[in-house]
């Protein structure tokens, strides 16, 4: 149970937008403030904070209040308009939302048991409404710890690359908003709470409405110190936020991207005792308290290298050595795996006038998403989808910091939406499955990019209209891949594969709507298109 030893009080405002909003307070037993305040907000209701952190209960994102009570912070509950115990209407994420967290931020600032030192604090949508409400400027806060939390909804989870998020939002919309209220007799019309998912399905586009609930926009405009941690666990919905908003910020910031490797060691690590007093409690000490603890000393970015298990620690993301490799895709046969077309990845260009895989779907062997079963009903993930391999690494080789693809690619119908992988496959005798280590999409419609947005190594498409294919065509696509660092040791393999359905057993909730793809797409990779992956390299320790 997520417990503590103080009952809370409520406090209420009445926000700019006339909405009354409320939350609760819990302050330190046995002690006379005033003390410094972390404050969390969300639409998960506060009256919910009995239950315990569990993946069943992924809802659950306060972190270990208790500590903070002993170490003399203030810890107050925010319900954000339209949800728990607050009025109003709720709009998710959107500037409304985040200057109705900006009131209560100064409501409880002038309170007379806070000293008016105020922090964010929580993980998740709770790291959305910190990014949300710092693009508003609140004068009394002071910090936020930003942990697991996008910056762009429509780029980072409502429509990755153009395709529409269909498996998070019953996870999400429907499990841990709607019918939670429901359950406590809050009808989910309340606050007009059940228009959010027609409102997402209504604007495919990154529209106005898009833009008021993205902060990825206004982040410039947060000057106030920013500790930005990712979690690579959960890259799909949040990573990519956590990096933009420690590149985009202004103030002092850090930036620590921790190893938990899913959604649910995501929630456990943020309710890690530990892990508070190490990284958490001292940044608030320091920007809340006026605490001298040297934690502005520490490295600007920190890591987790997926494969080797350790942390490394640099000046900048990308790190300032790294260098861009290039593996380029071909037809041989890797003899590494069963898939569709076993293809290899190779750091030598291609010479071949021309060279193409092609497939059709939907696949006949897809049984769960892209996941296929063998006759004793083991899963299997890629079977029936193309993959693109290396041959095994002849010495140990860090990849870390962007990486993108550039797919030349043709379709027979007038759009294809492009799903990518990348895995680390291990040489080891014995060895686990693979590890996922950057994914990415794109529907190829949606391929004009923002050339003021756009680098070398990081494609930022605009989404602002649709491009439809001339079937036969060949284009060149531009992939975004996640944010990644992994070691590949000697024996080790590089798998890309290359779909346009996801997986409902290894890529949940992160799932995409399929629609009516039926067709043939076909990927060139010859000497006048090479398609090729791109990734950060950097020299091994």
């Amino acid at each position: 149970m997520v417990d503590v030893n103080v009952m809370p009080f409520e406090t209420e405002v009445r926000t700019r937008a006339g909405d009354l909003v409320r939350a609760d307070v819990y302050l330190p037993a046995g002690s006379e403030g005033p003390f410094p305040v972390v404050l969390g907000a969300s639409p998960y209701q506060k009256s919910l904070r009995h239950l315990p952190a569990h993946p069943v209960f992924p809802f659950i994102e306060y972190g270990p209040i208790q500590l903070y009570l002993d170490n003399g912070y203030a810890y107050v509950v925010m319900d954000v308009p339209g949800t728990g115990r607050s009025e109003g209407t709720w709009d998710p994420v959107s500037r409304g939302e985040g200057e109705a967290i900006h009131d209560m931020i100064e409501h409880v600032a002038a309170e007379p048991w806070s000293t008016g030192a105020i922090g964010m604090i929580g993980m998740s949508h709770y790291c959305w409404s910190q990014w949300n409400a710092a693009r508003t400027r609140p004068p009394h806060l002071r910090t936020i710890v930003a942990y697991d939390g996008a910056t762009d909804m429509y780029r980072d989870w409502m429509y990755h690359g153009g395709i529409p998020i269909q498996g998070f939002l019953s996870t999400w919309l429907f499990g841990s908003v709607l019918l939670q209220h429901q359950i406590d007799g809050i009808d989910f019309h309340v606050g007009n709470k059940q228009d959010f998912v027609y409102d997402i399905l209504s604007h495919p586009l990154d529209d106005e409405w898009q833009r008021r609930r993205s902060p990825f926009w206004e982040l410039p405009k947060i000057d106030i110190p920013v500790f930005s941690i990712g979690v690579w666990g959960k890259a799909a919905l949040h990573l990519r936020g956590n990096f933009y908003g420690y590149e985009r910020v202004r103030g002092p910031k850090k930036l620590l991207v921790a190893h938990p490797g899913s959604f649910a060691a995501a929630q456990l690590y943020y309710f890690d005792e530990d892990f508070h007093r190490t990284e958490l409690l001292p940044w608030y000490d320091r920007h809340l308290k006026g605490t001298d603890n040297g934690v502005m000393d520490k490295p600007d970015v920190r890591f987790y290298a997926n494969g080797e298990g350790a942390y490394h620690s640099t000046t900048s993301w990308p790190p300032p050595d790294v260098r861009t490799s290039t593996f380029y895709l071909a037809g041989e046969h890797s003899g590494a795996v069963t898939s569709l077309n076993d293809g290899t990845l190779t750091e030598t260009k291609p010479v071949a006038e021309e060279q193409s895989t092609s497939w059709s779907y939907p696949d006949p062997g897809w049984m769960a998403g892209v996941t296929g079963f063998d006759e004793h009903g083991v899963p299997d993930h890629v079977a029936r989808v193309n993959t693109f391999t290396t041959a095994p690494m002849t010495e140990d080789r860090e990849f870390t910091g962007h990486a993108t693809l550039t797919l030349h690619a043709s379709s027979d119908q007038t759009d294809m939406d492009v799903i990518v992988k990348l895995c680390l496959v291990s040489g080891a005798p014995g060895a686990g499955l693979p590890i996922k280590v950057s994914q990415g999409w794109l529907r190829a419609s949606h391929r004009a990019e923002d050339p003021e947005l756009t680098s070398d190594m990081r494609p930022f498409h605009r989404h602002d209209a649709e491009e439809p294919l001339e079937p036969g065509k060949v284009y060149e696509l531009h992939i975004e891949l996640l944010p990644l660092s992994f070691l590949a040791r000697e024996g080790d393999r590089i798998r890309l594969e290359i779909t346009n359905q996801d997986s409902l057993i290894t890529d949940a909730p992160m799932t995409h709507f399929y629609g009516q793809k039926a067709g043939t797409d076909t990927y060139h990779h010859d000497r006048l298109r090479p398609s090729a992956l791109h990734l950060h390299e950097r020299p091994c320790p």
